[in-house]
């Protein structure tokens, strides 16, 4: 995959991104500071274009893209816009394709975090444990994620539809929906669970604020021991049974068993908060920094 250095303006911050297909980068980002008026920016990179389009009164926090199009990305205020990244050839077409979803009950609510496609269903959640699937063009409001007579904040989602579904919390829950219900996980842990990805096999990987990794499915779940040093986890995918975890000072590999760091060459600054399966290897995304990790070796490409 080729790096694309112009595609990101001055003032673009890069809060999530995805590798749907082949030698594709579907990118999220703020633009500027501005909390009157938020504006946030969708860069696609593909076939040697790089092709944008701007929106305003929503921060975008969260972005997906199906392998044949089309791409999705989601605002804390609720707005979801869908967008055809595989056959726009212009930033005009790219901008012509956009249509924009509201979701009023998040006004009242609290905001969105996270958007996923699980198979072919688009799935966000957010702040409060609510949790909406984006059926057609509506919101269809699935079981609010509740433990113990709590509202929770749901920080990552994973799993192969919205009627199954794993979901972690920044309170340290983790449950697991199944179509009907919530049920809550087998995780002895009172750290933040920032993020959740799927393995071979029906099993997912969890990781959180100190050090904390699961590794496991349904009631039975495996603490991962930590390194010599403390971690923050933020972002965390896999390739193949390899699992990817991403914290502030680089990004940690976890393969037979144990967990090591992954040499990453330090020529020039690098930021890491989320990471993302994808067709070309785990792709690392943020603030300036767009990175590769393929056949375990890693590589810049902003």
């Amino acid at each position: 995959m080729r790096p694309f250095p112009k595609a990101l303006k001055r003032q673009d911050y890069i809060q999530e991104g995805s590798n749907p297909a082949p030698g594709v980068m579907v990118l999220a980002c703020t633009v500027g500071d501005d909390d009157e008026v938020p504006k946030s920016r969708v860069v696609v990179a593909r076939d040697g274009l790089e092709l944008s389009f701007l929106f305003t009164g929503d921060s975008a926090v969260s972005v997906d893209a199906a392998a044949k199009g089309p791409g999705y990305v989601l605002g804390d205020n609720g707005t979801v816009i869908r967008f055809d990244w595989r056959k726009a050839t212009s930033a005009v077409e790219l901008e012509q394709s956009q249509r924009s979803f509201l979701n009023p009950a998040v006004e009242d609510l609290g905001p969105l975090r996270r958007l996923r496609l699980l198979g072919r269903d688009v799935v966000c959640a957010g702040s409060v444990g609510q949790v909406y699937q984006l059926v057609g063009d509506r919101f269809t409001a699935l079981r609010r994620l509740r433990i113990d007579g709590e509202d929770l904040t749901i920080e990552d989602i994973a799993g192969p539809s919205a009627a199954d579904m794993v979901a972690v919390t920044s309170d340290g829950h983790g449950a697991r929906f199944d179509g009907k219900a919530w049920h809550r996980l087998a995780l002895t842990s009172s750290s933040s669970l920032n993020c959740v990805c799927r393995l071979p096999r029906g099993r997912y990987a969890i990781a959180g604020d100190n050090s904390t990794v699961w590794i496991g499915s349904a009631n039975k779940w495996q603490a991962v021991p930590a390194l010599d040093e403390e971690r923050d986890y933020t972002g965390i995918a896999a390739d193949g049974a390899t699992v990817y975890l991403a914290h502030l000072g680089g990004i940690d590999v976890y393969e037979g068993g144990a967990l090591r760091p992954l040499k990453i060459p330090s020529r020039r600054r690098n930021e890491f908060v989320v990471l993302r399966s994808g067709p070309d290897g785990v792709g690392s995304f943020a603030g300036r920094s767009v990175g590769l990790v393929a056949a375990g070796q890693w590589q810049v490409l902003v």
